[in-house]
């Protein structure tokens, strides 16, 4: 029994894609690394259908759909298909990601959701959760630095699952300044002052003398005082992210060293103290850490995500196909997205979700990606073409394809729906399977 577990830890790094390695705590077992070993426990992980499963949730480390943020999605597993789906997507240092959404399901079936950063070329996870059953759920992770994040969705074996999901940022922090907004925000991190001897190490954030200025988190005051650029100044030390905040040109300091504040607390009233006599009224709010840091990302909010439309389930029944001369197949939902490869008109697709006015589809190659759902339409019907006696009817677009059956004499047959080469028919008898050119 040992010796499987090794061999299946074996197998689950064998498969991770050449995008980078993967890493996780194998000391903090999660539920997704619980139910595979449930499935070696059960003698069941060298079945073909848990093979299958594996791969599809190590293949998604090399999948192509990437999205910004915000963003929703509705979406559709079938009991039938191991599959897993992946969202990957930039994320900035400052910033916490948000993931909240729900699921469908058959009673006690779970749905696992893992969220990956890249980390030293390889993907790491950061955090985790489970849906069971019908579930509201919610997963959220800061992020210390700026990279790449993946979220992966999968549910068990032999499940069914409907989800809707919104993956939205958010900042780490609230506005210094109490009633600001992004539009408060002046001069940035990095322009040039004094002609170019020094450079802006903060935010000026403008509002009206005499606005609190308060906690943007929890922590205690490290220094009130003075100084020739600042005037009256307040240092904040926030122990939780080893970061000091500082917060200059106040027109009245209203703590003093030493003291907690939680997020909120009133620290002084805007003002124009320093060497900002000339300027309006404004907050300079800096981030130290080994170092001045860009506080914009931990104080900048970000547009919510819309709520996912929900998905007509009755389309994943069905194949579709590209019903255009040309169909652009992107990595995102959205024109703004690059293109993955341009699509002929007849293409099969296959819906596995929705996210606005965009399909996420696959291909019949598996691979995975977006396109305008005014591009696409069921493919039920087209014209005839001729099948050799002794053809096979292949369960896939690939000449290595298990065969559905044989065609047994010269047939006749209605094309559906095509992929490069090969030809989506349905036969008299109402079956439907590949034929190779």
């Amino acid at each position: 029994m040992r010796n499987g577990l090794f061999y299946l830890s074996i197998l689950i790094l064998l498969l991770a894609g050449c995008n980078g390695s993967i890493k996780q705590a194998f000391t903090r077992t999660t539920p997704y690394e619980e139910y595979i070993r449930s499935l070696e426990k059960a003698e069941l992980n060298n079945t073909p259908m848990a093979r299958a499963w594996i791969a599809a949730g190590q293949q998604v480390f090399n999948d192509s759909v990437i999205v910004n943020l915000p963003m929703s999605e509705a979406g559709y597993f079938s009991a039938g298909e191991p599959a897993a789906r992946a969202y990957r997507f930039e994320v900035r240092e400052g910033q916490v990601l948000t993931i909240t959404g729900k699921s469908e399901a058959e009673a006690n079936a779970r749905l696992f959701l893992d969220l990956y950063i890249m980390k030293n070329s390889e993907w790491q996870l950061a955090a985790h959760t489970v849906s069971v059953g019908d579930t509201i759920f919610q997963l959220s992770h800061e992020f210390r630095n700026d990279g790449r994040a993946l979220l992966r969705l999968q549910p068990e074996l032999l499940t069914r699952a409907y989800y809707t999901i919104s993956i939205s940022p958010s900042p780490a922090l609230v506005n210094p300044v109490s009633g600001a907004s992004n539009r408060s925000i002046g001069s940035l991190y990095g322009v040039d002052r004094d002609g170019g001897r020094r450079s802006h190490e903060g935010v000026d954030i403008f509002a009206p003398r005499g606005t609190p200025v308060i906690a943007p988190t929890n922590g205690y005051i490290s220094r009130v005082g003075t100084n020739n650029l600042g005037g009256k100044v307040v240092w904040m030390q926030d122990q939780a992210r080893g970061q000091v905040y500082y917060f200059a040109h106040l027109d009245s300091q209203l703590v003093q060293t030493g003291r907690k504040v939680v997020q909120g607390d009133t620290l002084g009233l805007v003002g124009n103290t320093g060497n900002a006599r000339t300027t309006p009224p404004h907050l300079h709010f800096g981030i130290y850490q080994r170092g001045s840091k860009d506080p914009i990302n931990y104080i900048r909010t970000m547009e919510i995500a819309a709520t996912a439309l929900p998905l007509d389930t009755a389309v994943m029944a069905k194949p579709f196909k590209v019903n255009t001369l040309k169909a652009n197949f992107r990595t995102g939902p959205g024109e703004k997205h690059p293109v993955l490869e341009g699509l002929t008109r007849d293409t099969y697709v296959e819906i596995l979700g929705q996210s606005g006015d965009w399909y996420r589809v696959r291909l019949a190659s598996q691979k995975q990606g977006y396109i305008s759902k005014k591009l696409i339409s069921p493919a039920t019907g087209g014209s005839a073409i001729e099948i050799s006696a002794r053809a096979p009817l292949l369960s896939a677009a690939k000449p290595d394809a298990v065969p559905i059956t044989y065609f047994k004499e010269p047939s006749s047959v209605e094309v559906l729906a095509q992929y490069q080469n090969f030809r989506l028919v349905r036969t008299g008898d109402g079956l439907v399977g590949w034929v190779a050119p």
